[in-house]
């Protein structure tokens, strides 16, 4: 697996922690241990699923569609 640049990462990992504080009340660790422990995550990374050309907004709903549904292709941005 061919992975986006860390500074890439680092953005998408940045945006969706801290929304996840935001919204959830998480504290920081928590949230970011929650991003990158996700099936959402593992897509992020994946070159071959370009979720990384996607917003990091959508990330975030990808990733709390997992959450309810254990499953990120849920996300009315990606569903087919």
């Amino acid at each position: 697996m061919n992975m986006p640049d860390a500074r890439l990462r680092d953005l998408f990992d940045l945006y969706v922690s801290r929304r996840i504080v935001e919204k959830y009340g998480f504290d920081e660790m928590a949230a970011l241990k929650s991003f990158l422990r996700s099936e959402t995550y593992q897509m992020l990374i994946d070159r071959e699923t370009e979720v990384y050309l996607m917003s990091p907004e959508i990330v975030f709903d990808m990733w709390e569609c997992e959450q309810i549904t254990h499953d990120p292709r849920n996300s009315i941005y990606i569903r087919v």
